[in-house]
């Protein structure tokens, strides 16, 4: 009877044991981290479309590389073109509980994201391209594309006064296509006059807005009429999906630009000669490996600039071939001033 008592006793203790181990294993994830940290699930709410070869690819990119490399899934989910859906599909992603981290970003999403954080508070946001602090579940990471801009109006400025590119024509007039007019868009604009300006102060840059950043057509529109009529032989653009139109514009004139966000040179070669990178994909890798490390600080922004690897112009094979050795040596010593500090974009 002694050894029968000893031995159910056994089995309770054993089985008290499995259940305090279970209740361990539960806890792990206590501090924001994912119980199976091989299988971090993260969402992506876009606010538009993949597919516009810019800021949306290059978030999803970095993504895709977290994926490969640091052990995550995810899922991105497509807002489309109409503004009035975001809140809503939005919402949906953050109250359906699937994801411990949701990335979202853009200018546009900033109200509604800080919205949402303080109605789900135990929901983990990284939010890219705006300035959030003081909400303890959003980290944001913000470009610093005055900076970035800066160069690509030197480059602008350069090419316009170009004897070496037989497009360029002998008018000191470069462009400028924005999205909206919105403080972040003309913070692109004010570097870009200020890069234009230090190389040579007689060129004049022509502005347009399309009014939204989903309109190829009103952006391609805008930008033959700055080619035909008003003697620009080089755009910057600045305006999401909607530059598409100003790059096909620069293909169809036979002119000359610069994309915006992510490496757009391959889109036109040899018209569009460089970008403007905001290094979204290695800032969103960088977020998720800070992350699963429980180093990623909540509640703080974070802006980058080219001592960060922040932003950058693209200068690929295709830059190479296409600008002139003379331009291309006169950027990186502009932009080595850049980096040292010489040159201050105000």
């Amino acid at each position: 009877m002694k050894k029968s008592i000893k031995g159910k006793f056994g089995v309770v203790l054993l089985a008290f044991a499995i259940i305090l181990g279970g209740c361990g294993v539960a806890n792990t994830g206590s501090k924001g981290e994912s119980t199976n940290k091989d299988k971090l699930s993260v969402g992506y709410y876009v606010n538009g479309n993949l597919g516009d070869s810019g800021f949306f690819d290059s978030a999803n990119a970095g993504l895709e590389k977290a994926t490969k490399e640091l052990g995550i899934e995810f899922k991105a989910v497509q807002g489309g073109g109409n503004q009035s859906d975001w809140p809503i599909g939005f919402e949906s992603m953050v109250s359906s509980g699937k994801y411990e981290l949701i990335v979202v970003g853009t200018s546009q999403m900033k109200e509604i994201a800080i919205d949402l954080a303080n109605r789900y508070p135990d929901q983990k946001f990284i939010y890219f391209d705006e300035t959030i602090v003081d909400v303890p579940n959003i980290y944001s990471v913000k470009y610093n594309q005055r900076e970035g801009s800066f160069l690509a109006g030197a480059f602008a400025a350069l090419v316009t006064n170009s004897n070496e590119l037989e497009n360029a024509n002998p008018e000191k007039v470069v462009g400028f296509l924005g999205g909206m007019d919105i403080p972040i868009i003309k913070d692109f604009k004010s570097g870009y006059e200020q890069g234009v300006a230090y190389v040579d102060p007689e060129v004049k840059v022509i502005t347009s807005f399309v009014g939204d950043f989903i309109n190829a057509p009103k952006g391609k529109e805008l930008s033959m009429a700055q080619y035909n009529s008003q003697q620009v032989d080089i755009l910057y653009s600045v305006a999401g999906p909607s530059g598409i139109g100003a790059l096909e514009a620069a293909k169809e004139v036979n002119k000359y630009a610069i994309g915006v966000n992510s490496n757009q040179n391959n889109v036109q070669p040899g018209n569009v000669l460089t970008s403007m990178l905001k290094n979204v994909d290695s800032s969103i890798f960088r977020a998720i490996d800070l992350y699963k490390q429980e180093k990623l600080p909540f509640g703080t922004n974070e802006s980058l600039g080219f001592n960060e690897d922040g932003v950058g112009l693209a200068k690929d094979d295709l830059y190479n071939q296409y600008v002139p050795q003379t331009i291309r040596d006169q950027v990186d010593e502009i932009q080595a001033k850049l980096v040292s500090g010489e040159i201050k974009v105000q």
